[in-house]
């Protein structure tokens, strides 16, 4: 609750009472009139306040959350409700003095307002909690973002654990490995099919269920377009003479012009995620965790490790008595959080959103 009072304002002077009296009640009068659309007045400051504390706090939970399933314990997430801000004002004026003597009197005028925010949190459990981070994203979410101008490398690096048979890296300690070759260079085609325009897509249906086409051209206007599309049909065993291929979640292909896609929950990404981050070295020799995967790309993320609070950090949390952070300066990590951040987004069922903020004055 913030308190915000004026200090009473006492005056001694010889003038006529009448004119103290007007001035005292005048400025109540105004006091009052200005907040009477005080509600309305706070929405811009007090909207874009609510608004980055908000996104803070996500991202904080984000990251908490990494560093807990890099300690093999169990992620928390708690959804912000509803934000209402109440607010309430008052005010005072009075005169007093000797009217028969030296005609003095004394004039007195308080103000105060406060701000009541009532912020409610949702835990994500049960269902929610299934759908929204055990559930494998829906191969559209991906291409929706891809096609929105994402980078496709990073995108799918993140959120994908094979196309047609070929391996992407996995860092949890069970299932350890680097990525297949051809899944590496599969990425740097689609890369360069998104650089240069080339990689059209197709969407059917209504969402959630959605169909997805990835469609190239027939006849690449340049031998750089001509060469990553043969090359992308090549590696994924597709018909060269087809240009349209359907796209769907699976591991074993059924039709030879499919292409498919086995993705990762959003349990899985940040989990994946979680043994790419620095730790102290004797947590590892405590057996407090297992040792840190290094990728044989390591740009998709960088999350450091400090026992003092860093001070260029693009966001930053204290567990176990160390700071772990993402340095403001890290394009490419940055990039990756905040695409982490919208699959997250995408993938919760609605129950746990935002309300509108209510402002409340009297």
């Amino acid at each position: 609750m913030k308190n915000h009072p004026h200090r009473p304002s006492r005056v001694g002077i010889d003038i006529p009472w009448p004119c103290i009296t007007l001035l005292s009640f005048s400025f109540l009068a105004l006091f009052l009139a200005s907040c009477s659309s005080m509600g309305p007045r706070t929405i811009p400051p007090d909207g874009f306040n609510y608004n980055q504390r908000i996104a803070d706090q996500e991202n904080e939970q984000m990251l908490l959350n990494i560093v807990r399933l890099r300690y093999l314990e169990m992620p928390r997430f708690l959804n912000v409700a509803s934000v209402i801000s109440q607010y309430s004002r008052s005010g005072s004026a009075g005169i007093g003095g000797d009217f028969n003597s030296t005609r003095s009197l004394v004039g007195n005028t308080g103000a105060s307002w406060s701000d009541r925010p009532t912020i409610t949190y949702t835990p994500m459990s049960g269902q929610a909690f299934a759908q929204s981070l055990l559930t494998p994203l829906p191969p559209a979410v991906v291409f929706f973002l891809i096609q929105s101008g994402w980078s496709a490398e990073r995108l799918m690096r993140l959120t994908n654990s094979m196309i047609n048979g070929l391996h992407n890296e996995l860092g949890t300690p069970g299932e350890r490995r680097q990525e297949d070759p051809e899944f590496r260079e599969l990425l740097k085609v689609i890369h360069s099919l998104q650089r240069e325009g080339a990689l059209g897509m197709h969407f059917n249906g209504d969402w959630p269920k959605v169909d997805v086409d990835i469609v190239l051209p027939e006849n690449p206007r340049t031998d750089s377009i001509h060469q990553a599309v043969t090359r992308f049909k090549e590696i994924l065993g597709l018909d060269p003479d087809k240009h349209i291929f359907d796209i769907e979640y699976g591991v074993v292909r059924e039709h030879p012009n499919h292409i498919v896609v086995q993705t990762h929950s959003i349990l899985e990404m940040l989990s994946n995620i979680s043994w790419y981050i620095d730790v102290p070295e004797a947590h590892i020799a405590e057996g407090r965790t297992y040792s840190t995967f290094f990728p044989d790309d390591p740009d998709l993320i960088h999350i450091h490790v400090s026992p003092n609070r860093p001070e260029d950090a693009f966001l930053s949390i204290q567990y176990r008595d160390y700071w772990y952070y993402i340095d403001d300066r890290d394009a490419k990590s940055k990039n990756t959080f905040s695409v982490m951040e919208i699959l997250m987004s995408m993938a919760n069922d609605g129950s746990g959103s935002v309300g509108p903020l209510i402002s409340i004055g009297n």
